[in-house]
């Protein structure tokens, strides 16, 4: 871990000794789980929100972090992971939920805060999920040797930066052979460096060195997870193959049908399968 994460990750983890306020969340509750509201604060007392479900069936249960995506909502964990995991879904500062001091924009959010280190929102945005995932292995009932994250680039970052990850299921990461994307003019969110680089082109080269720290490759090394899965496209499935060639763990890099359901369905089963836990009662197809 280099400089520029190993002050966040203390930060981070400091932040979650803080205040935690666990109340019922009713609405979401249902016969197979029960739902809270988890509010804390993450690096400079900065208001967080999250969505936190338990399951009602005997544990101990495999703690899930549920990355927050690209984008201002936040929905509730899938149903059949409520059923499984002790789920949390963060929402980072600027989201929906979590966005009293400050409203992330979509597109814009990519690039706010560069060319510098220190002023880029990611880094605070990657200190919330490391906050939370603190909190959520304070929570019982939970065996925290199973601990397993999903999502896109935040879930991938927050892998290469926490200890005692068992299964990571990732994809999607917009931070990936920056470079190579953009030039050949691609939609948003990666559009969001194009726009910068012609807004702001004497700034690009030290917006480029601070991407550098969320760079895939530059991680991979520090990611411990034992078990991996990589969901892409056919298109970028060779950067994939170098990026799970990088891992010690064990890698699978799987190709989208480009059919959600299905697709759905095979990534829901890796991870139970991971986690070894019983995959949840519903949204997979009745057997013959």
């Amino acid at each position: 871990m280099n400089e520029y994460w190993s002050a966040r990750v203390d930060a981070a983890v400091n932040a979650a000794k803080g205040d935690v306020s666990i109340e019922d969340l009713p609405i979401r509750t249902n016969e197979t789980s029960n739902a809270y509201s988890v509010r804390f604060n993450g690096v400079g007392d900065y208001p967080l929100y999250a969505y936190l479900h338990i399951p009602k069936s005997p544990g101990p249960h495999v703690p899930l972090f549920q990355a927050p995506g690209y984008g201002s909502v936040v929905g509730v964990p899938l149903y059949e992971r409520r059923a499984a995991y002790v789920v949390m879904a963060l929402c980072h500062r600027g989201q929906r939920l979590a966005n009293s001091r400050y409203d992330a924009a979509y597109p814009g959010l990519l690039t706010d805060g560069l060319p510098g280190e220190d002023t880029y929102v990611w880094g605070d945005i990657v200190s919330d999920c490391i906050t939370a995932i603190q909190i959520l292995l304070q929570q019982p009932n939970i065996d925290a040797s199973r601990l397993a994250i999903s999502g896109g680039d935040l879930a991938f970052i927050t892998a290469a930066l926490t200890d005692g990850v068992h299964a990571l299921h990732s994809g999607g990461l917009m931070f990936a052979d920056i470079d190579n994307r953009v030039a050949g003019d691609p939609d948003y969110p990666l559009a969001e460096f194009n726009d910068f680089k012609r807004t702001y082109p004497d700034d690009w080269d030290e917006a480029r060195a601070t991407l550098d720290n969320y760079d895939p490759m530059a991680l991979v090394s520090d990611v411990s997870a034992k078990k991996v899965l990589f969901s892409t496209g056919a298109g970028e499935k060779d950067y994939y193959d170098q990026l799970a060639a990088g891992l010690s763990g064990q890698a699978t890099v799987g190709i989208n049908l480009g059919k959600g359901h299905l697709d759905h369905i095979a990534q829901e089963d890796w991870l139970a399968n991971a986690c070894g836990v019983e995959k949840g009662p519903a949204h997979y197809p009745r057997k013959s």
